[in-house]
């Protein structure tokens, strides 16, 4: 058998002509010296040209872009057509591509054109032979795979990579084209998935922006006014860096892409960067009569400056269901006539908000049946926190108008869920006051955040924040909330408004959660007398005054309503409704004592831990030694900054002991280790959630370890920052 033939390359015969006048030259051929020189002088500057062509088209290859390597080898050809390496370029990448037919077909062209006294054209011939017999015996394996199997396999594949295989083979394309599946959620991670639109919009049900620049913004805009997205759902452009995707011509482009599409869009998430809105709320309401939810995110421009000309809409829009306006301020003035437009209205995000907005809402938003008021967050989902029972199958309020076209206010709400969080500023007790009678046969869950907030609008309207007949009224008043579930509340500083919210403590309450008060004995007593159904109980940022004696009245309540649920969590009771989840967060009443009787209780599963405590480390211990020699099964488990109380290696023993562990949170764990996660992972056979936040560890060597055992997570975030909507214990509220 003869032996291969070398390869000949662009980066071989740039030497090989070097090599020919110095043959000449040792040989003392003036002549010969002379006509090869001459020859090549122009030829080396080509052959450098074709080289970096060549490198770079190998290069584009081994990262899927077969597209722009085929068109730099095909450069090649079309630079020097007498040359056999555009063509071996040209035909190797087919090849790569499984094109092994057409790879063919560029070799004997090569071999038309090429001299057959090049050195390269025997490489050509045994090319051409390769690519021939290939193609005669090639097996395409996925292309034989059933259809499902093909496309639950595409849909695991990255947004690039799936665009990459359109230029595999004919085959492919025509599969990834009538493939609705690989292409329902694009969220623009590479800039691949551009480049295939004309094949693939018509498929996209959802269409997120994470990478913004002028040309992809461009390029969907096109394809959007053309009304390519036929089945477009929700949109979502975050910040944008490159403020020109705002200019007139893109915006009117928008404008008539969501009339294209405003028969299937129903959702848009939009993010501003700039200090004047492109687009008007009036806009998109007009443009999208279908719309169902509609977010605005801008620190930046004011409620006032967004809402355009609302005259203009005519009438009421019908759709619009789940509205969030986070903005840079949100007036009362501003929201008047925006609630006109949209009093169908039922989840209401206002961040930014000034007080009088909440008897805005109040009064013309007769539908709202969940209100975020400077939460900070996203709202949960509706039906996964709201008891259906309850649901309103009635349909909407219609609103009527009086001779003046004014709304007549509705006597009673519909508010459900009411939230606030510790933002830039607390609740108008005389605001909220109002809310919460007109409301109180609706209402389910009221987080509550009395905190003081801008004492620059306090100081232009005092009598509004807390006027003193207001002051009087809810002193004595008893608001009736029987379908009260869930209350958080966080006191003023001046503790005025906390036995109000003692007295909405009714029966049907399950969820607890106490934050910054100042009568925690008040809270105890409370709880004490009326024995809610609870199945949270949560305490947070509660501190006393250096006294021992106050501290052990108070730790001695908590015990004392502890042990009223230790006595309902036996055996012989029914304890579908009992205590679950407790959680004493930065509270410095929390002793041994009080973890003693909570481990008595045992229908706990949930617990949390953090910050200060009056506990000691052998209590600490103590209490989960306790809960295991009493059979205790705790399914979720949050720890955060736990250094003053045990060290690392303590808590991770602890966590190790638990066989029933489902969720685990931990947050600002000091030498916590990647060694340590994954030994957590592999104990716990059955954690499917794990959130660790602020602990400085290198996901690349956790990742690794879970998918190779192929651990199945429902949610796994491994994050050098802390989030504080989401944890273990309302993750499942949230999409």
């Amino acid at each position: 058998m003869s032996s291969a033939s070398p390869v000949i390359t662009t980066a071989t015969a740039i030497p090989m002509t070097f090599e020919k006048v110095k043959n000449a030259n040792d040989s003392d051929n003036n002549n010969e010296i002379i006509r090869q020189a001459t020859g090549i002088e122009g030829h080396v500057d080509q052959l450098e040209f074709l080289l970096m062509l060549e490198h770079r088209a190998h290069a584009l290859s081994m990262k899927s872009n077969f597209e722009a390597a085929a068109q730099d080898a095909k450069t090649m050809i079309e630079y020097a057509p007498t040359l056999p390496q555009g063509y071996l370029c040209f035909g190797k990448l087919l090849t790569m591509q499984g094109k092994q037919a057409r790879a063919s077909k560029v070799y004997q062209e090569g071999l038309e054109k090429v001299s057959t006294n090049d050195p390269a054209y025997g490489q050509l011939l045994q090319a051409e032979k390769m690519a021939d017999e290939k193609n005669n015996h090639c097996f395409d394996l996925v292309s034989a795979l059933p259809l499902e199997l093909k496309d639950a396999i595409v849909i695991l594949l990255l947004e690039e990579e799936r665009a990459n295989l359109f230029n595999v083979s004919t085959t492919w394309s025509r599969w990834l084209e009538n493939c609705p599946k690989a292409w329902k959620y694009i969220y623009n991670e590479d800039v691949a998935v551009s480049r295939v639109l004309p094949k693939v919009a018509k498929y996209i049900k959802h269409l997120v922006f994470n990478e913004m620049t002028e040309e992809i913004w461009l390029k969907y805009l096109e394809h959007l006014e053309n009304g390519d997205f036929r089945n477009l759902e929700s949109l979502e452009v975050p910040e944008i860096d490159d403020y020109d995707v705002f200019s007139t011509n893109s915006l009117m482009a928008l404008m008539n892409g969501f009339w294209k599409t405003r028969h299937t869009l129903t959702k848009i998430d939009l993010t501003f960067p700039v200090y004047e809105s492109p687009i008007t709320i009036t806009d998109i309401l007009f443009y999208l009569p279908y719309l169902e939810t509609l977010i605005l995110r801008t620190d930046k421009i004011h409620l006032a400056g967004m809402l355009g000309d609302l005259e203009r809409l005519q009438e009421p829009h019908r759709s619009l269901i789940d509205l969030t306006l986070d903005t840079a301020y949100t007036t009362a003035a501003a929201l008047k006539p925006l609630a006109k437009c949209c009093p169908y209205v039922r989840r209401l995000r206002l961040e930014y908000a000034t007080y009088r907005v909440l008897d805005i809402v109040s009064d013309h938003f007769p539908n709202v049946e969940m209100l975020g008021y400077n939460f900070g967050y996203t709202l949960p989902e509706s039906h996964k926190v709201l008891n259906q029972d309850y649901y309103n199958n009635n349909g909407p309020i219609i609103p009527t108008t009086n001779v003046n076209n004014m709304y007549i206010k509705e006597k009673e709400g519909s508010l459900r869920a009411f939230y606030s969080g510790c933002g830039w500023k607390g609740v108008s007790g005389a605001g909220l006051f109002r809310l919460l009678q007109k409301n109180q046969k609706t209402l389910e869950i009221v987080h509550a955040d009395m905190g003081r907030g801008d004492e620059r609008e306090i100081e232009e309207d005092p009598r509004y924040y807390n006027p003193p007949e207001y002051l009087i009224e809810a002193a004595s008043t008893v608001l009736n909330l029987d379908r009260l579930g869930t209350i958080m509340f966080r006191s003023d500083e001046d503790g005025l408004h906390e036995p109000l919210f003692h007295r909405m403590v009714g029966s049907p309450l399950k969820h607890f959660e106490s934050v910054e008060t100042y009568d925690l004995p008040a809270v105890m007593d409370t709880l004490i007398s009326l024995r809610p159904s609870l199945e949270t109980l949560r305490f947070k940022d509660v501190y006393i005054e250096d006294n021992d004696q106050k501290n052990g009245m108070t730790s001695h309540s908590m015990v004392r309503l502890l042990n009223e649920y230790a006595t309902t969590s036996l055996s012989e009771f029914n304890t579908a409704k009992n205590l679950r989840i407790v959680m004493f967060e930065n509270c410095q009443f929390i002793s041994d004592d009080v973890l003693d009787a909570l481990a008595n209780i045992r229908t706990i599963q949930g617990l949390s831990f953090g910050g200060q405590s009056n506990i000691t480390p052998q209590g600490f211990k103590n209490f989960f030694i306790k809960l295991k020699k009493q059979n205790v099964q705790i399914t979720k488990l949050k720890f955060d900054k736990m250094e003053h109380l045990v060290d690392t290696k303590t808590l991770l023993n602890i966590i190790n002991t638990m066989e029933g562990l489902e969720g685990l949170q931990l947050i600002c764990i000091c030498d916590l280790t990647e060694h340590d996660i994954i030994k957590v992972i592999d104990n716990a056979k059955k954690l499917n959630t794990l959130i660790v936040e602020n602990c400085w560890l290198y996901s690349k060597e956790i990742m690794p370890y879970v998918n190779k055992h192929n651990r199945k997570f429902k949610y796994l975030k491994l994050n050098d920052y802390v989030e504080r909507d989401i944890d273990i214990f309302n993750i499942n509220n949230f999409a």
